[in-house]
């Protein structure tokens, strides 16, 4: 049955959308997708930062389906280099002005610009689209109401292509130039939208949150970005932060090994440097996919993935290795939520690794600059599961197929990649001076995959889909749980109501207080609080589990083994930034391409 359209005005011109009703949702939702925010990509501005719409003007558009997806690593459907767009939904309060105005003067929000959540995705900054979260469910299902972004930005060489030359060319993180552009487009058209524009949240998984990250650092007034107000004011970092897996320089011998595999698989590795971007603009799309995707096969199960961001100076989007930035206080203080899965790294790590040697072979290959005795203590921080210690660890019988060593690695690749970043985002965060407040979450909810909770499980759930989540009852109220604090957070920056407690779970969620100091509070009963969701839930499991509800939310606390793990990794994390030594300058003796 075709859904009521609408129109919706802006500068730019007008596109028509439609109203959508989401499965037994409190209200209805108006969607437009697929309106532009910058120009198309291709073409001479292939591989140059995003250009403005300037004066185009748009008469009456049809916004009813997505727009075209970012050329990417691993295929898909409607790809095409004119993809910066991006897609509303906000709520649809009534159909006439009269009920409308009701509804609205019901929830509160009559004659208000309401508040704007933008999500920037994931895919490892290789893949990925705006569509990936369903955002007309978590506007539906909000529990104030609030107005929903996602968008496209440009992945895989397209958008991440590092080299000393693209330096030179100005190419470097054009998908994060991409994000930034957004931002502007949102913060300018916010009223138009219905929203306002000083009450703007960030939220990310993954490669988003690690994107979102780099914005904390790239709009500090220390790096003089940009004179205009900063264009968000609050940010939500899901299994991710700037200090996450690897933020090198441009000029990092992995890169540049990379770009000349990049450059052979488009037939360019005989050019002359002032030739070859405009060879690059030259090429047919489908010979910079292929290339792309040609490199990204080969280096996909190193984890040492291409086409990332880099590090590319003062003035630009990372402008100095981002731990030193957040030492430097060159951060922004405002509210953040973030959190971690339990099992992160159980989508990545080999699977059916059963020899002894298989974690320090893993580690030494992510991290080359590993040095002995750190690898040494590898082993004590995660111990072998034959190990009378592994064996109370690793408790859980790997899946069928799988080695003995998986939950071993899935535990270290974990804590290197994604959990220890959060937290150590939560801990520079909440520590700095004037910090705003910070709440951090850990998601347990075992899903059928692994038997874990794994990397992007919370998605669905954050997002109320009740088209993924309706069939399990203890899930629903998890996101019954999730969407409340974290709407409540996107109006308020406070992820509690305003009572203190929570209708659902009856649980005081509480501001981060480091246990990573060095102050007398360090470790001690006060500090290293987190909300725990879905402790126990194993519904989605189906057959392998016991289709138990679990608890819904609880209050944690971090575990000393595991502070010591992210003190361990908090002082690895210079290995994997910069040029691997603590510096963005190549060492005279090379020894920084010894440990390619």
């Amino acid at each position: 049955m075709p859904q009521k359209t609408l129109p919706l005005e802006l500068n730019q011109g007008t596109y028509l959308g439609e109203i959508q009703s989401q499965n037994n949702s409190p209200r209805p939702v108006e969607v437009y997708r697929g309106i532009p925010y910058a120009q198309s990509t291709t073409g001479q501005n292939r591989f140059r930062a995003p250009q403005p719409l300037n004066s185009i003007k748009f008469n009456l558009n049809r916004a009813l389906a997505f727009g075209h997806v970012c050329p990417q690593n691993g295929g898909g459907s409607n790809q095409g280099e004119d993809c910066l767009n991006l897609n509303i939904y906000r709520p649809h309060f009534g159909d006439t002005a009269e009920s409308a105005a009701a509804e609205m003067t019901r929830l509160g929000v009559y004659g208000k610009k309401l508040p704007i959540v933008i999500y920037v995705h994931g895919g490892g900054f290789n893949s990925g689209s705006g569509a990936e979260r369903n955002m007309a469910s978590f506007v539906a299902w909000a529990e104030a109401p609030i107005i929903g972004i996602s968008f496209n930005y440009r992945v895989g060489a397209l958008g991440f292509l590092p080299s000393g030359l693209t330096a030179e060319e100005g190419a470097l993180n054009l998908g994060l130039k991409d994000q930034q552009f957004l931002f502007r487009w949102v913060q300018k058209n916010a009223e138009d939208i219905g929203g306002d524009p000083n009450n703007i949240t960030l939220m990310g998984l993954s490669a988003g949150a690690h994107s979102i990250g780099h914005h904390l650092i790239s709009y500090s007034p220390a790096n003089k970005l940009t004179s205009d107000p900063v264009p968000f004011q609050k940010a939500i970092l899901e299994s991710g932060g700037s200090t996450a897996r690897a933020t090198f320089a441009a000029t990092h011998p992995l890169h540049e090994q990379q770009f000349q595999e990049f450059l052979t698989g488009c037939g360019l590795e005989k050019t002359s440097s002032g030739e070859l971007f405009a060879q690059l603009r030259a090429l047919p799309l489908s010979t910079i996919v292929a290339a792309s995707n040609s490199v990204w096969g080969r280096w996909t199960s190193t984890l040492r993935w291409p086409f990332q961001p880099v590090i590319d100076g003062p003035g630009g989007v990372i402008p100095d290795l981002p731990l030193r930035s957040w030492e430097k206080g060159n951060a922004l203080r405002i509210p953040i939520l973030t959190g971690f899965n339990t099992n992160e790294g159980a989508t990545f790590v080999p699977t059916r690794e059963s020899n002894t040697t298989a974690l320090r072979n893993l580690m030494s290959s992510i991290v080359p600059a590993l040095n002995s005795t750190d690898l040494e203590f590898l082993n004590t921080l995660y111990p072998d599961p034959s190990s009378s210690l592994g064996q109370r660890l690793y408790i859980t019988n790997p899946p069928a197929g799988f080695g003995t060593q998986f939950w071993r690695l899935d535990d270290a690749y974990a804590h290197y990649a994604y959990i220890c970043p959060v937290l150590q985002t939560s801990h520079l965060a909440s520590t700095a001076q004037r910090a705003g407040p910070v709440y951090t979450y850990q998601y347990a909810a075992r899903s059928n995959a692994r038997g874990a909770a794994d990397h992007g499980d919370e998605a669905i759930v954050v997002a109320h889909d009740m088209g993924a989540v309706g069939r399990f009852p203890g899930i629903v109220e998890i996101a019954d749980a999730m969407i409340g604090s974290w709407t409540r957070f996107a109006v308020t920056g406070d992820p509690n109501p305003v009572s203190g407690g929570n209708d659902t779970t009856d649980v005081v969620w509480p501001k981060f207080a480091s246990p990573f100091v060095s102050d007398s509070t360090a470790g001690t009963n006060d500090t290293g609080h987190i909300l725990l969701f879905g402790q126990g839930n194993d519904e989605r499991m189906g057959t392998r589990g016991r289709q138990n509800k679990g608890v819904v939310a609880q209050t944690s606390r971090l575990s000393d083994r595991e502070t010591e793990q992210c003190r361990f990794w908090f002082s690895k994390v210079p290995l994997s930034e910069g040029l691997g030594n603590g510096t963005t300058i190549i060492a005279t003796n090379q020894t920084t391409k010894a440990r390619l």
